[in-house]
């Protein structure tokens, strides 16, 4: 990401219409800083550079390096959980994913607006639209899905199919071979400015132009960042965003004129599943059947399921429990290796599964 110009340069445009000297600037998951020090090149006041990994440590380095240190605060943590401590006049952030929703990122966005954005402050970016299009693209639908029915070294593989069409592939270059069969369309438009949830429920129709093979469908999403649009379609220039492809399968043979329906479903945090429509033809695909899933899985997803402790888990209780300045790491490991010897044969093993779980849930 941060050696991707095109993108760089993108929001280095929309941050010189916003940033003054007397401007506050946070840069949402900032990474190595390059957007939040842009603005820090531009003349803002402060800059402020959250970022939860612990990449942040080489942030700061090249914060220094670069002479930003007395006004660049590189800060390690979500924004849910660090403090800023003032208001913000540009929030700078990446949230975006790979067509538009994916990683989730998007609430933290509008947590920090509400948060720390002063009245008439600016996001950048500052809105999205996701857009998608019937694409004919046999080499994807070969290489993705129609693959698992051919034999390999003399062994069928076809059952797995079934769940290699439930899937949503991430793509970038490759997709530019995949020819639209109608106008790619909007499905879903945020205004980041007052959006509240994600959650993206749309039925569009389209009007076949070209008459092919229908393979299934190429998301995206353009965002605004002042007043340019910068898009992730296939067709445009590549960024570091992936293009989704949503397959059909068996794939539909389309005319012109034909109208083809698509629906899209998303909760906030939750599956895909696309539905399409054309004359009597149906299909539907979610992800949530892209995996297999025995019924004591399906179970334990119920909301009525009641659980209890396998040794795993009792021992990441143990853990858990202790984690409050009364053990070390190293003794825990040890008890875990006493009481708990089949999961944890070895010391190293039990100070693996110790360290995983205060790396994720200590100060």
């Amino acid at each position: 990401m941060t050696f991707d110009e095109r993108r760089n340069s993108a929001y280095l445009k929309a941050l010189k219409q916003v940033v003054t000297p007397d401007s506050v600037v946070l840069d949402l998951g900032a990474g190595l800083g390059m957007l939040g020090l842009q603005a820090a090149k531009l003349g803002a006041k402060r800059v402020y550079l959250v970022e939860p990994e612990d990449v942040i440590s080489v942030t700061r380095e090249i914060v220094k390096v670069n002479g930003f240190d007395d006004r660049v605060v590189c800060l390690q943590g979500k924004i849910e959980k660090v403090d800023i401590p003032e208001p913000v006049d540009v929030i700078i952030s990446v949230f975006t994913g790979n067509f538009l929703l994916g990683e989730d990122l998007l609430p933290s966005l509008f947590f920090a607006r509400d948060r720390y954005l002063k009245p008439g402050g600016v996001l950048i970016p500052n809105a999205a639209i996701m857009e998608a299009a019937p694409v004919s693209a046999p080499e994807t639908f070969k290489e993705v899905i129609d693959v698992w029915s051919t034999p390999q070294l003399g062994i069928d593989q076809s059952p797995a199919r079934t769940y290699a069409n439930q899937q949503i592939y991430w793509y970038g270059k490759e997709l530019k071979k995949a020819q639209y069969l109608a106008i790619p369309e909007p499905l879903m438009e945020l205004d980041f400015y007052t959006a509240t949830q994600t959650h993206c429920q749309t039925q569009i129709s389209y009007a076949i132009k070209d008459a092919g093979c229908c393979h299934g469908f190429a998301g995206w999403f353009k965002m605004q960042l002042g007043d340019s649009w910068l898009s992730t379609a296939p067709h445009e220039p590549p960024l570091h965003w992936s293009v989704a492809y949503l397959p059909l399968d068996p794939p539909l043979e389309v005319t012109q004129g034909d109208d083809l329906t698509f629906r899209l479903t998303r909760p906030t945090y939750g599956d895909w599943t696309w539905q399409v429509a054309l004359n009597d033809q149906r299909q539907q695909r979610s992800t949530f059947f892209a995996t297999p899933m025995t019924m004591k899985t399906l179970r334990q997803q119920s909301p009525d399921y009641q659980p209890s402790l396998n040794d795993k888990g009792a021992a990441a209780l143990f853990v858990l429990s202790h984690s409050n300045r009364s053990l070390s790491t190293k003794a825990m490991a040890e008890q875990l290796v006493i009481a708990y010897s089949q999961q944890f044969p070895d010391l190293r093993k039990a100070m693996n599964f110790v360290q995983g779980l205060i790396g994720s849930f200590s100060h």
